[in-house]
């Protein structure tokens, strides 16, 4: 099989056949690609879009690809032989262009807040790693030109998030060009992103539980490229501290990634696609070796691989979606040239062609080698991995993403790699919820999480019209399958509802409900003889007998033009306090279900559900404190929760 020409490499590469020349080759057609939407000086990129684009997403649409051809051009040593014929003179002209203040195509000022800020720093991370080819060889009235459009990003604020360390980068780069810059912004950055870091190699994206890829393609690369700037010694430690994070984050983050190479559909800008790959290369680069070289290689050239064959990048510019143009995962600051940041997952190209990395064999994923259950402490996720399918799970305890947004990519109890949540739907897929006239509940927060090697537990509230339901739930995983159980206090005269994997497919999927049992199932998979593409539910336990089960099916997803979820459902309950247990399973037939349930037994107490399957005794406990008002602001006390049953 080849990929524009060139053939896969059955030897070094067996499992995705790719090697580093299809990854320049890939390059090299997106960086074609932006050289055809660029203005008469190469400034601006104005990628094809069905809307009007203002001076930032031009900006955008340069600054991305100009990081993705200096990755290129590095990784060729500056070799204009093995580059794109005219890439240096190109960008410099460009640089001149976007920097001179009687310049038409001038790019937009740094100021507070700005997007330009965002943009600059690939500006700046370009020219640091093409300093000897672009930077070194620039006029010195562009030199100073683009210098004093980079300073207007000193003492300037930002969202409190990783956009911190996007002005903390330019003014390293300042600093390494022996121009004024901000070295208290840069320490206070550096100083700041530990107010985040939770341990296990993870990083909260700003203040609360924000997990998600941002971990993947900021936390784990700025901190590295700053001190390459400011040229730290090794002897401060610094350094040493990111690459033991890193190490412990790309231990866990690999499990993440299904057998296709599908990256797990959770958090926002996943637009960014294969810039998931950035934290494998840099941990390459920094001799990190807790994912072997043949490892890190492979989940690479997957992810890549399942992107591009997937139509992501038709004519080599990455469309604003998934595979094709999904509109669905969209955020309001996206544009034509946001998706272009996936040129992150391109930082193999900074190592040699000798390097392991290039030449080691490729080896199988975790999922790929057996099943797995890992617990990852400082998301508080469960990843759960299916050899059979290549279906990778992450059971959530303690991702909550925005405080003041119900994210359907933050707020589930559970995500995967081959199934994407639904986005204003009639129901949620994969939680516990209240079902009314105007739609589901809204989720309010998470309250607390936690996991454990085998489960896990949050608690949070629902907000039922003004009027809060407070939730607490407990997971194990048994043979594959999840056993799951909710206790809901407040919900006299409500509906809850409990809901499985949401699934995908480009043809309608088969239901099958069965009294308090729920089953979607994919035809096309099943016909082929591959592997049961479905979700399904069955109720085990419950105080209040539900109306039953139910699919609801919805529209379009990323993943497929029809989807389904299975659901049980209870009408208006005349009690206040509701528990439930039940089983879930993805990519299993209720059928599987019942063998798990006839080998189970089960016994409700005070402060969860103990379950007994095959001799042993699994503890599902509720979250156990929580706040006493009087103290709980001023002196963070906690007081044990009341036995109740």
């Amino acid at each position: 099989m080849t990929w524009r020409g060139i053939a896969a490499d059955p030897e070094s590469a067996p499992i995705t056949g790719w090697t580093r020349a299809h990854w320049e080759a890939v390059a090299d057609e997106q960086i074609a690609a932006a050289w055809r939407h660029s203005s008469p000086g190469g400034a601006q990129v104005r990628f094809p879009a069905g809307h009007g684009q203002d001076p930032d997403d031009l900006l955008e649409g340069f600054a991305r690809t100009f990081l993705l051809a200096a990755l290129r051009l590095a990784g060729a040593a500056g070799d204009p032989e093995q580059v794109p014929t005219g890439l240096v003179d190109w960008y410099a002209r460009a640089l001149d262009a976007g920097t001179d203040p009687e310049s038409g195509e001038r790019w937009p000022r740094l100021t507070d807040h700005s997007q330009a800020t965002v943009e600059a720093t690939g500006v700046a991370l370009a020219l640091h790693l093409t300093r000897p080819w672009i930077w070194g060889r620039l006029p010195q009235t562009v030199r100073d030109n683009t210098a004093a459009w980079l300073s207007g990003s000193a003492h300037s604020y930002g969202a409190d998030n990783n956009h911190v360390l996007f002005a903390a980068t330019i003014q390293a780069f300042l600093a390494s060009a022996g121009y004024p810059h901000d070295g208290a912004g840069i320490e206070g950055t550096l100083a700041r992103i530990e107010d985040w870091y939770v341990g296990d190699g993870w990083y909260s994206d700003g203040e609360g539980r924000r997990f998600d890829h941002y971990n993947a393609w900021t936390f784990h690369l700025y901190p590295f490229f700053i001190l390459d700037m400011l040229a730290e010694p090794e002897a401060t430690g610094r350094r040493e501290v990111y690459r033991n994070r890193l190490a412990q984050f790309v231990r866990g983050y690999g499990h993440l990634f299904g057998a296709d190479g599908a990256p797990l559909i959770q958090g926002r800008s996943l637009i960014y696609r294969w810039g998931v790959a950035a934290p494998f290369w840099m941990a390459q680069r920094e001799g990190v070796t807790t994912v072997s070289p043949g490892r890190a290689r492979r989940l690479a050239s997957g992810t890549l691989k399942y992107f591009l064959t997937g139509g992501a990048a038709p004519d080599g510019v990455p469309t604003l979606g998934w595979h094709g143009a999904d509109s669905s995962i969209l955020q309001s600051y996206n544009a034509p040239g946001s998706p272009q940041w996936a040129a992150k997952g391109f930082l193999g190209l900074l190592l040699p062609a000798s390097h392991p990395a290039w030449t080691d064999v490729e080896e199988p994923l975790p999922v790929e080698e057996s099943d797995f259950t890992l617990a990852l402490a400082g998301p508080a996720w469960l990843a759960v991995g299916c050899r059979r399918t290549g279906t990778v799970r992450v059971l959530n305890s303690g991702t909550d993403g925005h405080p003041q947004k119900d994210e359907p990519l933050y707020r589930r109890l559970a995500f995967s790699t081959a199934t994407a949540p639904w986005f204003d739907a009639g129901c949620r897929d994969n939680d516990v919820y209240l079902a009314g006239a105007a739609g589901p509940s809204r989720h309010r927060g998470l309250r607390g999480g936690s996991v454990r090697p085998a489960g896990g537990s949050s608690t949070f509230s629902l907000d039922a019209a003004g009027r809060d339901v407070a939730v607490q739930t407990s997971f194990a995983v048994i043979d594959g399958i999840e056993v799951r159980a909710a206790r809901l206090t407040g919900v006299v005269g409500l509906s809850p509802a409990v809901s499985g994997y949401p699934c995908s497919s480009p043809a309608p999927l088969d239901a099958s409900v069965a009294g308090t049992t729920a089953e979607v199932a994919c035809r096309r998979h099943v016909a082929d003889g591959g592997p049961v593409r479905g979700a399904a539910l069955m109720l085990l336990d419950s105080d209040v007998e539900p109306a039953g089960g139910k699919v609801v099916g919805g529209g379009a997803t990323i993943l497929g033009l029809h989807s389904a979820v299975p659901v049980l459902g209870w009408d208006k309950l005349p009690v206040n306090t509701l528990r439930i247990l039940w089983l879930s399973g993805l990519d299993e037939p209720v059928a599987s279900l019942r063998v798990v349930a006839e080998t189970l037994d089960w016994a409700w107490t005070a402060d969860g559900v103990e379950v007994r399957h095959g001799g042993q005794t699994t503890v599902m406990p509720w979250q156990r404190k929580t706040p006493w008002a009087a103290d709980a602001i001023n002196q963070g006390v906690f007081r044990w929760e009341a036995a109740s049953s």
